[in-house]
């Protein structure tokens, strides 16, 4: 049970990168048609889309193995990404290079995506918290979140921070 919900939790990561409405200041990931907004259409394609690259054997749904898969991809990729901008940043220093410790597991315990324990993740389940998130986002509940919505959002979040 540990492991599934350790599992779990790196999903969660995995599944909330890529489907985050607070998005950086250059504009929202989810954002398909790069207007400025995202529609709760364009949300459910983007987590259609997810769900399907992590669901490797196409059954609707995600087993340990096939999460498990996803977050060493992430994982990778991440590194990948870190590799090069350290890289980068001693390029900007003249070749010196800074350590840094990064934890690995971040993501993990933010939350359970298998509601229901089973072992498996629907696809019901990989976007409930995505689909909450727009709709605490959605100000004025017309299922658009505009570049404002998002910012009043990241505005609220930092405020309960304090």
């Amino acid at each position: 049970m540990r492991i599934a919900t350790l599992l779990t939790g790196g999903l969660v990561s995995i599944a909330l990168a890529g489907t985050a409405i607070a998005a950086p200041p250059h504009g929202a990931r989810g954002d398909i048609d790069k207007d400025g907004a995202v529609t709760l259409a364009e949300l459910n394609t983007r987590l259609d889309q997810r769900f399907q690259k992590i669901d490797a054997n196409g059954n609707g749904q995600l087993e340990q193995a096939e999460m498990q898969a996803a977050r060493e991809q992430h994982r990778a990729k991440r590194a990948e990404r870190r590799e090069a901008r350290g890289a980068e940043m001693a390029d900007k220093r003249g070749g010196e290079r800074r350590g840094g410790m990064r934890s690995e597991g971040r993501g993990e315990g933010r939350g359970q995506i298998d509601a229901n324990g089973d072992g498996v993740i629907t696809r019901a389940e990989f976007g409930a918290k995505a689909l909450a998130r727009f709709e605490r986002a959605d100000a004025n509940k017309d299922g658009v979140v505009t570049a404002e919505e998002r910012a009043a959002m990241r505005e609220a979040r930092k405020a309960r921070r304090g």
